[in-house]
């Protein structure tokens, strides 16, 4: 019997070009294509990192207080479902990668000399990182350990306005290797902090078995969280 996990689905080119036009249409702020893959890869490495209801009004930008402006219930549907898909994409194929399989590899936009750019990519990882900080101070301060962040600061801090950020000039060969070398620095940073995803996982899990070996409430008993309303019209819905 196979119990592996059904593999993810992708979004189609089609679902990507809606996703693009409609980020596009958002006040300044909002992200690109290029932006959002490397965001979604700082969370698929970090330690803890939010669930939607955080991050998506980091994609949203400057239009995040109003949702951002769909159309109608169908195109807000749309959008988010092709945002979940590219996330948890992104996601199964580090997983895949760090059992030896093909990994993600970044989505670079072209700059006009044909040469894949990567600032974007590496502006989206950094915010990754600071929404979910949990995990990666000792990467940073650690000059070993912290090797495969050195293409992605390098990348964002490319075009610092303080020179003494910048880094040495890149040049065209070693652009043109960008995406193999990000490929890989993301690959090794999802395995770095791969034991402090599992032990804290391990401890949420511990606490739900001791929370579940609580006396059993029916689906009629008043919620224990005190709320005065039925456990099935309470609690019950966040744990379903």
């Amino acid at each position: 019997m196979n119990n592996a996990a059904p593999p993810s689905v992708s979004p189609d080119a089609a679902e990507l070009a809606a996703l693009q036009s409609f980020l596009a249409s958002l006040p300044a702020g909002a992200m690109t294509l290029e932006r959002l893959d490397g965001f979604f890869c700082a969370l698929h490495c970090a330690v803890s990192p939010p669930g939607p209801s955080v991050w998506l009004a980091q994609v949203w930008g400057e239009s995040a207080e109003s949702q951002a402006s769909f159309d109608d219930e169908g195109q807000a549907r749309a959008i988010v479902g092709t945002l979940m898909k590219m996330h948890e994409a992104i996601g199964a194929a580090l997983e895949r990668g760090a059992r030896g399989g093909a990994s993600h590899r970044p989505r670079l936009a072209l700059r006009p000399d044909g040469l894949p750019g990567g600032n974007d990519w590496a502006a989206g990882f950094v915010l990754g990182m600071q929404i979910a900080p949990e995990g990666w101070q000792p990467l940073l301060a650690d000059d070993e350990a912290g090797q495969a962040l050195v293409p992605i600061m390098m990348l964002h801090h490319e075009h610092d306005e303080d020179e003494a950020m910048r880094p040495p000039p890149i040049d065209a060969a070693m652009r043109a290797e960008l995406p193999e070398v990000l490929t890989d620095a993301l690959l090794q940073l999802h395995q770095q902090l791969a034991p402090a995803r599992r032990e804290l996982q391990r401890g949420e899990r511990q606490a739900l078995t001791f929370r579940r070996s609580a006396p059993k409430v029916g689906r009629n008993d008043p919620c224990p969280c005190g709320s005065g309303r039925k456990f099935k019209a309470c609690c019950a819905l966040q744990a379903g």
